[in-house]
């Protein structure tokens, strides 16, 4: 029996020995179309994962329904650690609130691997609007509801549930004018076609520079170091935050040791200064966090915009 068990060990170690990880290059889907600052950031991390991986990290982009195309065909990957995927708020706690026939569940598809980064968005509008800041532009929406629109990149998009967060929190009423992204919502602002948006501060940056637009508050706890200037919406609103976030996930039930060597490559990526000046240029503030604290972190957002989404009916495509 004993002879036995030692064949079998010796007929094992082989089989480990040629299964190493990864074996092949690793494939990171993206959310989002090229282009805008989900794929800037997924090829960031992509090219840095990379490196400390020792083998191609490619990125495979997969834009529609606020994301849940690419998350849903993440969820069905291979979970051999080959297969990993860009999760942002829109995707792992906005989506499941407002699309009845989501084909993943946060919590039970994936293995969260780490938190990357939170980004501020910035709340912009037509400068005939802005007399008097942010306060005197609650005064004017609370005064006429339904009649001052809104741009969003989409329902459910990023910058809608921070604008739905914002008015939620300053009890107003808007119209909401969707896009298909970000982009063309912010050409119709500038060409005066929407009374207002949200954006991410990457976008909202040149608008502000160029005296384009007039920002009336960003959505982190602080003024940002990019934007001193323009208050923060909490200065009005107290207590106030709304930030877009992108972590990394992997399928369920890829190994836990797999998922250990991507959490460590993620957060040496953060570590570096070259990949936290490329996070900076975008706006990108890094926030690693252990695997587990980001389950955490996921829970708690889908708790909190799960509130916001039923306050608020939420549906796709308003």
């Amino acid at each position: 029996m004993r002879r036995r068990a030692v064949l079998a060990a010796g007929l094992a170690a082989p089989a480990l020995a040629q299964s190493p990880w990864p074996r092949r290059p690793i494939t990171l889907i993206v959310p989002a179309a090229p282009g805008g600052a989900t794929d800037v950031l997924g090829r960031v991390m992509a090219q840095s994962l990379g490196t400390t991986l020792g083998v191609a990290v490619v990125v495979e982009n997969r834009g529609g329904a606020a994301g849940s195309i690419a998350t849903e065909a993440a969820a069905a990957a291979n979970p051999d650690g080959h297969s990993i995927a860009i999760g942002m708020i829109s995707t792992l706690a906005v989506n499941p609130h407002i699309y009845p026939r989501l084909r993943y569940d946060p919590q039970r598809d994936f293995a969260p691997i780490g938190l990357i980064a939170q980004v501020p968005m910035v709340l912009l509008a037509q400068k005939r609007l802005a007399e008097g800041g942010l306060a005197g532009f609650i005064a004017r929406v609370r005064a006429a509801p339904d009649t001052i629109s809104y741009g969003s990149a989409g329902a459910g998009s990023n910058v809608h549930i921070g604008m739905v967060a914002f008015l939620d929190a300053a009890g107003l009423q808007m119209v909401h004018v969707p896009y298909r992204g970000s982009g063309p919502m912010t050409i119709d602002l500038v060409a005066g076609n929407i009374d207002s948006g949200m954006t991410g501060t990457p976008a909202a940056l040149p608008l502000i520079r160029a005296d384009r637009m007039a920002a009336l508050g960003t959505t982190a706890a602080r003024r940002l170091s990019q934007t001193p200037d323009v208050p923060a919406i909490s200065e009005t609103l107290p207590g106030f935050e709304a930030m877009q976030w992108y972590g990394l996930v992997a399928p369920a039930r890829t190994p836990p040791e797999i998922v250990a060597r991507l959490h460590a490559a993620t957060n040496a990526a953060l570590a570096d200064e070259q990949v936290r000046h490329r996070l900076a240029d975008e706006g990108a503030l890094p926030d690693p966090r252990s695997a587990e604290e980001f389950r955490a972190f996921i829970v708690a957002e889908l708790e909190r915009w799960g509130v916001v989404a039923r306050r608020n009916n939420l549906r796709p495509n308003e």
